[in-house]
C-alpha cells in the first residue's frame, strides 16, 4: 500500500521561497555544493510563567547584577537548563537573575544582549536558531550573530529522532533508515513530513534528507512541533523529524517507531537507534545552545564566566538535568565554541539557499 499525497501537496508550497532573480544552481549543482560543504565542515564528536520585560525589568537588567536572558517562554529546554546551571555558577559569579524575552523566534531576546555594553552585565541563552538559522529567515534580524556576541560556552546538542507511527511501520515494513530508503526509492511517491514551519528544524532535517538522498519527501508545515506530532499520530503526516524529548514518550508506549537520531552519535536515552549519518553520509542536526556574552565584553572578563560556567556545568544537578533531558552535554569554551558557531552558521546557511527556503 503506498501513501495517499495528492490532497495534500498544496500546504507544502508556501515553505519553499520563489527562485530569487538570476542564475539559480541546478538541484545536482547544490546537492554537490551542500555535500563538499558538509564534508569541511569540523563536526563535533560524539516553571515560572513566562513574561515581557518591564521597564523596571530592563533597567534591573542593566545593571551590576548578572542577567541571564532566555529568549523564549520558560519551560522549554534552554530553560530548563539555565536554571540548574545559574544556581551552580552562583559561587564563583554571584547571584545571577534569568529573564525571559521570547518573541521573533528568539531574535527579541539576542537583540537586547547584541546591544548591550561590557557595563550591562547581559549574557544571552543562545541556541542554534538564534544563532545559525533565524540570520539566513529574517533579513532585518537586528544582529550579526558573529560579530555581535563573545561564545563563552557550548552547553549542550540535542538530538532529533525521525519517527513515524509504528502501525504504519510495519504496515510498509519500515524499522531502519535503509528500509525507508528503499520505500522511497521503490514507490517514487514522497511521504509527507510534518514539521513546526518553515525553517524549523523539523523542516531543515527534511531538506538535508532530500539533497543528501535524492529521495524525495513532501512538507507538512504546522504552526509549533505540537500539531506536527499530532497530525502524525493521527495520520495525517508520515514521518516527523522530532525533539527526542517530545517524541521519547510515544516511542516508549509504542505509537511510535524510531528510526534514527540525527546526530552523528546515538543518543543515551534510545541506544538501539542507530544515527541516520550510518545510511544517509553527511547527515548532522542538532538543536544546540549556549552561553553568549556580548562583543562588548573584555577578554578577561569572558575568560573568567566561561571557566565559572565550565565548572558549573559538571555539577551533578546540570548533569543529571542533561541527562533527563536525553541532550548530548558539551564543554566547548571561547575561541573552540566561536569556530561551532560560524561551522554551523555556514552549514544551515548552504541548506537554507539551496532549498529556498522563504525568508519569515
Amino acid at each position: 500500500m503506498t501513501p495517499r499525497h495528492d490532497a495534500n501537496r498544496a500546504m507544502s508550497r508556501h515553505a519553499r521561497a520563489p527562485a530569487p532573480a538570476g542564475p539559480q544552481p541546478s538541484a545536482r549543482l547544490a546537492r554537490r555544493s551542500l555535500l563538499a560543504a558538509l564534508a569541511a565542515l569540523p563536526w563535533l564528536p560524539a516553571a515560572a510563567q513566562a513574561q515581557q520585560p518591564s521597564a523596571a525589568q530592563t533597567r534591573d537588567a542593566k545593571s551590576d547584577s548578572l542577567t541571564l536572558i532566555v529568549p523564549y517562554a520558560a519551560g522549554g529546554p534552554l530553560d530548563r537548563t539555565a536554571r540548574p546551571l545559574v544556581e551552580a555558577s552562583t559561587a564563583k559569579l554571584g547571584a545571577i537573575q534569568i529573564l525571559y524575552v521570547p518573541g521573533d523566534g528568539g531574535a527579541k531576546g539576542s537583540n537586547m544582549v547584541a546591544q548591550a555594553t561590557s557595563q550591562d552585565r547581559l549574557l544571552l541563552m543562545g541556541a542554534a536558531a538564534t544563532h545559525a538559522v533565524l540570520p539566513w529567515l529574517q533579513p532585518q534580524l537586528g544582529y550579526d550573530p558573529l560579530r555581535d556576541f563573545q561564545p563563552l560556552v557550548l552547553v549542550a546538542r540535542m538530538p532529533n529522532v525521525l519517527v513515524m507511527r509504528s502501525d504504519l511501520a510495519r504496515q510498509w515494513r519500515i524499522r531502519t533508515p535503509l528500509d525507508l530508503q528503499r520505500f522511497l526509492a521503490k514507490h517514487r511517491q514522497p511521504l509527507r513530513y510534518a514539521s513546526g514551519g518553515p525553517g524549523s528544524s523539523g523542516h531543515l532535517s527534511g531538506e538535508m534528507y532530500q539533497m543528501l538522498t535524492r529521495l524525495p519527501l513532501l512538507h507538512l508545515p504546522f504552526g509549533g512541533t505540537q500539531p506536527a506530532l499530532s497530525a502524525l499520530l493521527d495520520g495525517s503526516a508520515d514521518l516527523l523529524f522530532d525533539s527526542l524529548a517530545s517524541s521519547l514518550p510515544h516511542i516508549r508506549a509504542g505509537r511510535l517507531q524510531a528510526l534514527a537520531v540525527t546526530t552523528l552519535e546515538r543518543a543515551p536515552l534510545l541506544p538501539e537507534v542507530p544515527s541516520l549519518n550510518d545510511t544517509v553520509q553527511g547527515f548532522n542536526m542538532a538543536n544546540w545552545f549556549g552561553l553568549f556574552a556580548p562583543a562588548s565584553w573584555p577578554a578577561e572578563q569572558a575568560q573568567r564566566h566561561a571557566a565559572a560556567f565550565s565548572q558549573a556545568m559538571r555539577s551533578r544537578p546540570v548533569q543529571d538535568t542533561l541527562s533527563a533531558m536525553g541532550v548530548l552535554p558539551e564543554e566547548l569554551q571561547l575561541q573552540e565554541f566561536a569556530r561551532f558557531v560560524r561551522s554551523e552558521h555556514s552549514k544551515y546557511g548552504l541548506l537554507v539557499q539551496a532549498a529556498r527556503i522563504r525568508q519569515l
